[in-house]
């Protein structure tokens, strides 16, 4: 296969794996405060399992390192950004208090 297929193909199931997650993490933890700051913490720890996985898969088709490196980095900075975004969520659940009608 060449660099470019396999770059595309990595690309799909990174965003296909990573929608599906995120589906789940905030479907799981809805109202939950406990559940989501949970769920933010295992995205966070999850981070370097993303970014070797990543880059021993498409260093075996990539032997120049260019496109698995900037791959690498963009779905590792990916992952750490919605980590973040789904703590400070939480933090919004906490100070946010449903009203009772």
């Amino acid at each position: 296969m060449s660099d470019t297929v396999v770059l595309l193909v990595t690309t799909i199931l990174e965003i296909i794996i990573f929608g599906i997650i995120n589906f789940y993490t905030f479907k799981f933890s809805r109202h939950n405060i406990k559940k989501r700051i949970l769920a933010g913490i295992i995205f966070l720890l999850f981070t370097p399992l993303i970014y070797f996985g990543t880059l021993s898969f498409v260093l075996i088709f990539d032997e120049g390192g260019w496109g698995a490196g900037i791959l690498t980095v963009f779905f590792t900075g990916l992952y750490i950004l919605n980590g973040i975004f789904v703590l400070l969520s939480a933090i919004r659940l906490y100070f946010v208090k449903p009203s009772k009608v």
